[in-house]
């Protein structure tokens, strides 16, 4: 095995081992209810990851965890976290040269 291989095999397994995204608010201090300027920071962060890496496939997420809901405005407080946490995990994905595939942020919603 390749230095290179093992690298690429450290890399995924961190990202594999990240925290599930169940429970998320609660795992980032938010007992109850996400105050309204909390939440509001998190949905302009997260438009602006979108705006600044479009042209890597980051509308794909935010697409695939809003499926049955209008946007990121209706998200739940986990579900938000989770987003921004997966967008997150992109950026390192591209800073590393993994895919979005291969680092498990493509989910099916059927599997």
């Amino acid at each position: 095995m390749s230095k290179t291989d093992d690298l690429l095999g450290k890399l995924l397994q961190r990202i594999n081992a990240a925290p599930p995204a169940k429970g998320a608010a609660v795992e980032c201090g938010f007992i109850g209810k996400m105050d309204d300027i909390t939440r509001q920071s998190h949905v302009r962060v997260i438009k602006s990851l979108v705006r600044a890496y479009r042209q890597f496939g980051f509308q794909l997420l935010v697409d695939q965890a809003t499926v049955g809901v209008a946007g990121i405005d209706d998200l739940s407080d986990d579900d938000l976290i989770a987003l921004h946490r997966d967008l997150e995990r992109g950026r390192e994905c591209l800073a590393d040269g993994i895919t979005f595939d291969e680092a498990g942020l493509i989910r099916s919603r059927y599997a």
